[in-house]
């Protein structure tokens, strides 16, 4: 085997996550697709919300695009979050309805870990509006 294959593979491996979120329109089905795994860059959360009842969290990109987060498991710190970070996965900063990541909260009791999330949905404009102000990042 080249000792170049692994670099390769994890190369290849990330082009093919990438496509994963890549618009096509060669069909109306294929739009339709694109329309539904909508994205978000982790570096343009500007705000979050925690709904800790049922472990959601709303995060804000830029401009009015809001997510919706479904934690999964025990979450430290989630209750009293002051700051929230994504945990890179496979060094993408890109996320996608239905991609899973790890996030990490911090306010609470040192140290912080990551919890596991998954990308539920974009929110509409009227969505967001109907969200309670408690809810609304």
């Amino acid at each position: 085997m080249p000792r170049h294959t692994p670099s390769l593979l994890i190369a290849t491996a990330g082009l093919v996550a990438l496509a994963g979120c890549a618009p096509t329109a060669s069909s109306p089905e294929a739009s339709t697709s694109t329309a539904a795994r909508q994205c978000l860059f982790q570096n343009d959360v500007q705000s979050f919300r925690v709904r800790s009842s049922d472990q959601t969290v709303f995060v804000r990109g830029i401009g009015k695009a809001v997510f919706e987060l479904q934690v999964s498991g025990a979450c430290r710190d989630m209750d009293h979050a002051m700051g929230m970070a994504f945990w890179p996965q496979h060094g993408l900063d890109r996320l996608c309805t239905g991609d899973r990541t790890q996030i990490m909260f911090s306010g609470g009791t040192p140290p912080a870990t990551p919890c596991f999330a998954r990308v539920v949905r974009k929110l509409s404009e009227a969505e967001v509006a109907a969200l309670p102000e408690r809810d609304r990042p």
